[in-house]
């Protein structure tokens, strides 16, 4: 049933994410494995960056996803692009099922198909930013260059602060302000890729999520950074709901249409939390909650029922087109309370 396939979003580390107490047994192997995430850590920083002949722009986090780096990616990507500079995104391509080719290069998308080949993220960049270069390879050099190939001048590394083999000219550190580090232990016993100190390497911070958030938990973070790293610029920020859309094709439903209707919310992301707090900001009534593990695809018996359906814009390009009466929610990068972080920032004054 749908309700048993839900359970699949209580896995170990959504739950470790949650902050919910796990078995004393397993957390007594997962502190022992940690050490030795570290130390691959260490091995990995060890070789010197290469660096190639486009400017290198990297996003990433210090926490294993649920940041909501991709709208900040869309927002880069299109910028550069509005400016005139053609704009290739490097990525693992997380969640790709096509694998025949370690490393492909795609310029024009279909987005029915994209998500098997590059990953869900990546063909939600493609849809979103028209004209982009997608180079999915896990050797995200040999994807530099072969982007460079295509013409690309402007290189945006996508999930890319642990990847140092590539050198880059802005280091671009996204933290969650919910829940900037997690229980504070490295994976897999906490969330943490690095210790919060590595905040020091980013030459921008940006705050995710930070509607709902109290403004001491804010400043205290602020101040955290601060001491990490005294000079990179923090922008504060919230995912602002942008389009809703029909999977099955038509116009957009303006988003004031949502007030006061109902819907089942049907998503497979990392703070599936975060989504239905969303929905509930707009006015929507949540009648059922069909939550999936992050990058789960969507069975397509979740997307039925008596309710319309609403999803994210993510889990729309997995799941392609589909009956009417199901609906993709878009998202942007919205600053709020610039000029408050200004007056207690003094970095920005």
């Amino acid at each position: 049933t749908i309700r048993a396939e839900m359970s699949q979003a209580n896995k170990l580390s959504d739950r470790i994410r949650r902050g919910e107490t796990v078995p004393w047994y397993l957390d007594a192997l997962l502190s022992a494995a940690a050490p030795l995430y570290g130390i691959g850590m260490l091995v990995r920083s060890i070789p010197s960056p290469t660096r190639v002949s486009a400017r290198v722009i990297s996003f990433g986090n210090l926490t294993a996803g649920g940041t909501g780096k991709t709208p900040a990616v869309i927002e880069r990507a299109l910028s550069e692009t509005a400016l005139g500079n053609k704009v290739a995104v490097l990525t693992r391509g997380y969640g790709a099922k096509d694998r025949t080719s370690s490393l492909l290069v795609m310029e024009s998308i279909e987005a029915q198909h994209a998500a098997d080949r590059l990953g869900d993220e990546p063909a939600l960049i493609a849809r979103r930013v028209p004209g982009v270069v997608i180079a999915r390879c896990s050797n995200r050099v040999a994807g530099a260059e072969a982007a460079i190939e295509r013409g690309c001048d402007v290189l945006i590394l996508d999930d890319g602060y642990q990847y140092l083999r590539l050198a880059r000219d802005e280091n671009v550190l996204l933290i969650d302000a919910r829940n900037p580090f997690g229980n504070g232990k490295l994976i897999p016993r906490g969330i943490l890729r690095e210790r919060p100190a590595a905040a020091r390497r980013a030459t921008q911070i940006i705050l995710t999520h930070c509607d709902n958030v109290d403004e001491r938990a804010l400043r205290t973070l602020r101040e955290s950074l601060r001491d990490w790293n005294p000079t990179a610029p923090i922008r504060q920020t919230r995912h602002a709901p942008d389009t809703c859309w029909p999977l099955s094709g038509g116009e957009n439903l303006p988003l004031s249409a949502l007030r006061g209707q109902e819907f089942t919310a049907v998503c497979g992301i990392a703070n599936p939390e975060y989504f239905a707090s969303t929905l509930e900001d707009l006015g929507v009534r949540i009648m059922e909650r069909r939550f999936f593990g992050d990058h789960e695809p969507i069975p397509q018996r979740a997307l039925e029922g008596r309710f319309p359906i609403i999803t994210t814009e993510k889990d729309a390009i997995r799941t392609g087109p589909t009956r009417a009466n199901v609906y993709a929610l878009g998202i942007r990068l919205e600053d709020i309370e610039w000029e408050a972080l200004r007056e207690n920032d003094t970095h920005l004054r």
